[in-house]
C-alpha cells in the first residue's frame, strides 16, 4: 500500500558529533526532520547549521530526563539537581511525575513553557514536537504538552505507537511491555487531540523496539514491512559513537532509499504534514 514516510532525527544539539551527523543525513540521506533539545551545550551550533537547511523540518525534542533543564534549579527545584540535571531513568522521572504530579505540575509547567519559549526564539520553524525517551506522552505532561503547542501554533506532535511488523528479528516477548504502554497511551491521547482538531499525527512510529540496534540491514527489514498510510521513524545518527555511525550509514545508504521508492513510498517531513493540520 502506497503511504509517506516522515524520518527523524533526534537529539539535535546533544553535541557536535549529532548535530553533524543529522546534516549528513539529511543532506545525503533519507532524514527529512530533526527535534531540538535546547539546553544541551551544541544547542546554538545546531540552530545555526539547520538555519542552513530550509528543507529539513525542525522541532522541539523536549527534555525532562536524561539532560539539562532550561530553567534554573531554583525555579524547578523538585524535577532537578543542584546541577541543573533530571534524573537519567526515564521510568524514575516518569513514576516521580506521577506519584508527585500535585505538587509537581506547576514546575513541569514553568519547565515546559520555559523549554517552549526558548526553541522559538531560536527562529526556527516549529514544524513539531517530541520527547526525549517519549517522556511528552506522560498523562501529567502531555496535557501541558498541548495547550502549549495550541499556543504557538505548532501543528505536529509524536505519538508512539509502533504496530507488531516492527519488531527486529529474533526479538524477545519481554520486550512488549513498554510499545504496548506507549500504544496505550497513544490511543488516550489521539481521542484528546482530535477533539481539537488543530494537531496531526503519523498513523504509526517506529523506532522504540530498533533503538540501540538500528543498522543498515534492520532498516532494510523495516522499511519493507511498512503498511501504515502516513509512518515516522526516528533515528539517533551520531559520528563519535560505534551505533550511531551505524545509524548514519544506514539512513545514507543508496539501497535503503531504493527500498523506499521500490515500496511506493514517499518521503515528506513533520512540515508536510503539518501543513495539514493548517490548511
Amino acid at each position: 500500500m502506497p503511504g509517506r514516510l516522515l524520518v527523524t532525527g533526534d537529539d539535535l544539539g546533544a553535541s557536535r558529533a549529532v548535530n553533524a551527523s543529522v546534516a549528513r543525513c539529511h543532506r545525503e540521506g533519507i532524514l527529512t526532520s530533526t527535534s531540538l533539545m535546547v539546553a544541551e551545550p551544541a544547542a546554538a551550533e545546531a540552530v545555526a547549521l539547520v538555519s542552513e537547511l530550509p528543507r529539513l523540518a525542525t522541532g522541539l525534542h523536549l527534555v525532562l530526563c536524561d539532560g539539562a533543564a532550561a530553567s534554573p534549579p531554583r525555579a524547578i527545584p523538585d524535577l532537578v539537581g543542584t546541577d541543573g540535571k533530571f534524573p537519567s531513568s526515564p521510568l524514575r522521572a516518569g513514576v516521580r511525575d506521577w506519584v508527585q504530579r500535585r505538587r509537581l505540575r506547576g514546575q513541569l509547567e514553568y519547565e515546559i513553557r520555559t523549554q517552549f519559549e526558548r526553541y522559538a526564539k531560536t527562529g526556527l520553524p516549529f514544524d513539531h514536537v517530541d520527547g526525549h525517551h517519549h517522556l511528552h506522552m506522560h498523562p501529567v505532561v502531555f496535557e501541558i504538552v498541548q495547550r502549549c503547542m495550541e499556543e504557538h501554533r505548532v501543528p505536529c506532535v509524536r505519538l508512539m505507537r509502533e504496530s507488531t511488523a516492527a519488531r527486529p528479528p529474533h526479538s524477545r516477548p519481554t520486550e512488549e511491555l513498554v510499545p504496548a504502554i506507549f500504544a496505550a497511551l497513544a490511543r488516550h491521547h489521539r481521542r484528546r487531540l482530535e477533539r481539537s482538531g488543530r494537531i496531526r499525527v503519523a498513523d504509526e512510529v517506529w523506532g522504540l523496539r530498533a533503538t540501540g540496534r538500528l543498522d543498515a540491514a534492520l532498516l532494510s527489514h523495516l522499511l519493507r514491512r511498512m503498511q501504515a498510510r502516513t509512518l515516522e521513524l526516528f533515528t539517533h545518527p551520531r559520528e563519535d559513537t560505534e551505533q550511531g555511525r551505524l545509524e548514519e550509514q544506514a539512513l545514507c545508504a543508496p539501497e535503503v532509499r531504493r527500498i523506499i521508492r521500490d515500496a511506493g513510498y514517499e518521503l515528506i517531513s513533520t512540515r508536510t504534514l503539518g501543513k495539514e493540520a493548517l490548511a
